[in-house]
């Protein structure tokens, strides 16, 4: 048996040299969903084991590291669509997001970030494809303007007049619909477009569903994710106001895009974006994912209002023990803002947000699968921490060394 005992400043190095398939970690701070725990854990054949199989083949001393599950992303929006796909899926890798969802796609966009995840050591991906909508409803100048060749913003409000009549992008990365018929219509086709998640928008779906720019009226939300659902398919509701989300509870969708007031300017009545304690009791109870983009607000610079309503309700979704997600959905970049905006809003408990980011999100990508926790049978896929991600959260991002299903990533 090889034995491997590793000195502190050449542990991120000489670990990449370990070829072996079966592996024994000791002297580690494992954690275990609530805090960590000191002892040694197996891995072979790229699963967790606590029992020590017939061989092992290399011995890996952690010294006193801090082992956690990778992160995920649960609406990213900087991979699908984006010629700097490459880049960003670096980015995911580096920093030890192992898992993502794209709420929001081409299919050709599809395609060619598969082409990349499908590299070994890239993270895992799933895909909605393109958003039920009503006609003329979001986003469907998003994708409709760039496909005619107009991406800026003053350029498409000039030219809306020709964008609204062009339906390039319907049933790509957009689907209209408004009536029963036209969904029992398209069904089959956004099944052999094999999406992995369904994405819907609610956007004050009770005042305004089925208006130009907006979302689904309920009845036809109802309808398509009932549909979604004798499929087979999970669906996100993408909401603007409370009552939105209320809409979702009552529809029985399996995750919220974002919480209402996410992108608050700090103006108006903020009580329409307020959830009840009964809101967030019912989110609890049938453990629906939230994802929050609580980032988007810096985009309102460093608005007091703002702030404060963001970190009260985060506060609110960990107090009372929702299913809280994390996710980007930024063109260009990773968690790594979101992150950042939770450390700086004022309410951060260490612990939860862990759990959010560690176990919460990648269970809630890929719900089939045995990760987000260190336990027997459980993929083997782990980052390594020099320190307490309870001292600084922060520190997440920065890992000793990662394994994704059993083996060691550079």
């Amino acid at each position: 048996m090889k034995r491997i005992l590793l000195t502190f400043l050449a542990f991120a190095v000489a670990v990449q040299l370990v070829c072996a398939q079966t592996y024994e970690f000791k002297n580690g701070n494992w954690y275990n969903g609530e805090g960590f725990t000191t002892g040694t854990w197996y891995v072979s054949k790229g699963l967790f084991s606590k029992k020590a199989p017939a061989k092992v083949d290399s011995v890996i001393d952690l010294q006193g590291r801090y082992v956690v599950p990778p992160m995920g992303d649960a609406f990213s929006s900087s991979v699908a669509d984006n010629p700097s796909a490459e880049n960003v899926l670096k980015m995911y890798q580096d920093e030890g997001t192992f898992y993502l969802q794209i709420l929001s796609n081409t299919l050709e966009g599809r395609a060619d970030a598969q082409k990349i995840l499908g590299k070994p050591g890239m993270p895992d991906a799933t895909f909605a494809n393109g958003g039920m909508t009503c006609n003329l409803g979001h986003p469907f100048v998003k994708y409709e303007g760039p496909a005619q060749g107009i991406r800026n913003p003053q350029s498409i409000a000039e030219r809306y007049s020709f964008i609204r009549e062009q339906r390039k992008m319907l049933g790509n990365a957009y689907w209209f619909v408004d009536n029963k018929e036209t969904l029992d219509k398209n069904w089959v086709k956004v099944k052999e477009q094999k999406p992995d998640v369904i994405s819907i928008y609610l956007l004050d779906s009770k005042n305004s569903g089925g208006k130009e720019s907006k979302g689904l009226t309920p009845d036809m939300a109802k309808a398509v994710v009932k549909k979604a659902h004798k499929s087979g398919l999970r669906v996100y509701a993408h909401v603007e106001t409370a009552e939105d989300v209320r809409l979702g509870l009552k529809l029985g969708v399996d995750g919220i895009a974002n919480i209402p007031g996410y992108n608050w300017d700090g103006s108006g009545d903020v009580s329409r974006f307020e959830l009840t304690d009964n809101d967030l009791k019912q989110l609890a109870k049938k453990k629906i994912a939230v994802v929050t983009l609580l980032a988007h607000g810096q985009a309102n610079g460093t608005k007091a209002t703002v702030q404060a309503f963001h970190a009260q309700t985060l506060k609110k979704l960990l107090e009372k023990n929702v299913n809280v997600v994390m996710g980007s959905d930024d063109v260009q970049r990773t968690t790594r803002g979101e992150l950042n905006y939770w450390y700086t809003i004022g309410y951060v408990e260490y612990p939860k947000v862990l759990k959010v980011v560690c176990e919460n999100t990648p269970r809630a990508i890929f719900p089939q699968r045995k990760i987000g926790r260190i336990s027997d049978g459980f993929e083997a896929s782990f980052l390594v921490l020099n320190e307490n991600p309870f001292g600084n959260i922060l520190k997440l991002r920065v890992a000793a060394f990662k394994m994704k299903n059993g083996v060691f990533l550079k």
